[in-house]
């Protein structure tokens, strides 16, 4: 138990006639994810990082010619830097100004998926977890938008945008305002990983989450692995993770209620604290490995940190 972590009293509802029942929460304000200073590093990500890596969802019988270049036509993709210039369709870019590229029938579509965590227990830390999240989500996301054929993002409880399709670079700015508007939501594990068994093919999945429960996030691996799914999971990690609070006094907030309690931390608590600290990490780490899943505790940066080192993790996962 993070005890820097405010637990939400709110429970999750069950998904019924396809749309999930939650109740509002809205817990302190956040710093706004994406300012102009992160913006440019994303763009400075896209532009220098390497190809990235997604699962084939698509295994459809190959006819191709040595050049790849046969095939039923089966709809187009924007146009990324690398693409064969041969499978450009011209037609449709003396139409609308911009290059799109042919893919054919037997072609095996490369795609991501992210699924975002919205509970209110991450309004911790500065930069919060849920800015650090955001951020996180952008930068994955953007990556795969740069480098695949598609990118969906799954966040339970996030009402109209709870899932999201996403095709080619141009589509980052979109991906960035609905990653702002998403709202706080809580939503059990089984019920997110439910909405996301339903949201279609998965790829490579990105689970960003703070996982403070391990046992309900190992039965939700197993039954991705049963879909075939590959999973990273990211926690955004702060130092309260690790080390607790000072000795003094400890201020709780329950995001969904506004009540607070406020704790004398001292010399036992502290010990008694840290002790539970390390079990859950240790248990988060298990239930990862015992799936064959990849677990990833990523250091948040500081709040007015934008710089590309912070995020060569990131690179490095997206492209193996």
């Amino acid at each position: 138990m993070n005890a820097a972590t405010p637990k939400s009293s709110m429970g999750a509802r069950p998904i019924r006639g396809g749309r999930e029942r939650v109740k509002p929460v809205v817990p302190p304000p956040v710093a706004a994810p994406f300012p102009p200073e992160f913006r440019r590093l994303l763009r400075e990500l896209l532009a220098r990082a390497p190809r990235a890596h997604g699962e084939r969802v698509e295994r459809l019988p190959r006819r191709r010619a040595a050049l790849g270049q046969s095939g039923t036509f089966a709809g187009h993709r924007p146009y990324v830097r690398g693409d064969d210039p041969r499978r450009i369709d011209w037609a449709a870019y003396a139409r609308s100004g911009e290059l799109f590229v042919m893919q054919l029938e037997e072609e095996e579509r490369r795609v991501a998926t992210i699924l975002l965590d919205l509970s209110p227990r991450l309004v911790v830390g500065t930069p919060s977890r849920r800015v650090a999240a955001l951020r996180l989500a952008a930068v994955i996301g953007g990556l795969a938008l740069r480098h695949l054929d598609g990118l969906t993002v799954v966040a339970p409880g996030g009402g109209t945008n709870a899932v999201s399709a996403f095709a080619g670079v141009a589509d980052v700015e979109r991906l960035l305002v609905q990653l702002e508007q998403l709202p706080w939501a809580e939503v059990a594990p089984p019920t997110a990983v439910q909405t996301l068994l339903q949201s279609g093919p998965l790829g490579r999945l990105h689970w960003i989450s703070d996982f403070v429960a391990p046992r309900a996030v190992e039965r939700n691996l197993a039954a991705l692995r049963r879909r075939g799914g590959r999973v990273v999971g990211w926690l955004p990690a702060l130092p309260d993770d690790v080390e607790p609070p000072a000795r003094g006094y400890l201020t709780l907030q329950d995001p969904a209620t506004g009540k607070r309690v406020v704790v004398t931390v001292d010399d036992a608590l502290r010990s008694a604290m840290r002790r539970e600290l390390a079990v859950l990490r240790r248990a988060q780490e298990r239930v990862f490995a015992q799936s064959g899943s990849t677990f990833v505790r990523w250091p948040v940066p500081a709040a007015d940190d934008h710089r590309r080192p912070d995020y060569e993790e990131v690179l490095r996962q997206c492209r193996t």
